[in-house]
């Protein structure tokens, strides 16, 4: 069944849409892990259309990001920004094995001091059990 660009699956939802940069997975009730697509140029407006997309996808609840960053692009620092301002998220790990992805990452949490907790992992069951405690508090 497909309602706007949300699908069921055996208890996990997706939203993937062929002009989007990036997929979205409910993994874990609250957890969203995103992929964004290899060698993307993610704008304010795509970061705007993942921030509501995971809001749909979250059924209007806080939630928590898993950012696979083993991909390669680019992400404006109006993007950046956006991420940073989200309100609905309650915490984001950001999970790479990639030592410029991780520089990025760190350049993202100390400089645009996202609202919510976020942080570098480079397995992501660590991230997982991190993203878990963060949801406990809310």
């Amino acid at each position: 069944m497909v309602v706007r660009g949300i699908i069921s699956y055996q208890e996990q939802l997706l939203i993937k849409q062929p002009e989007k940069k990036y997929r979205l997975q409910l993994i874990e009730p609250r957890i969203i892990r995103l992929n964004v697509i290899e060698n993307i140029e993610m704008e304010q407006q795509d970061a705007k259309d993942m921030i509501a997309d995971a809001v749909a996808l979250a059924k209007g609840q806080d939630y928590a990001i898993l950012f696979d960053a083993n991909s390669n692009g680019t992400i404006s620092f109006e993007a950046r920004e956006e991420f940073a301002q989200s309100k609905k998220r309650i915490a984001a790990a950001i999970v790479t094995k990639s030592l410029a992805n991780k520089l990025l990452g760190n350049f993202f949490v100390n400089f645009h001091k996202p609202k919510s907790p976020s942080r570098m992992f480079s397995e992501e069951q660590e991230a997982l059990e991190w993203l878990r405690e963060q949801i406990k508090g809310r």
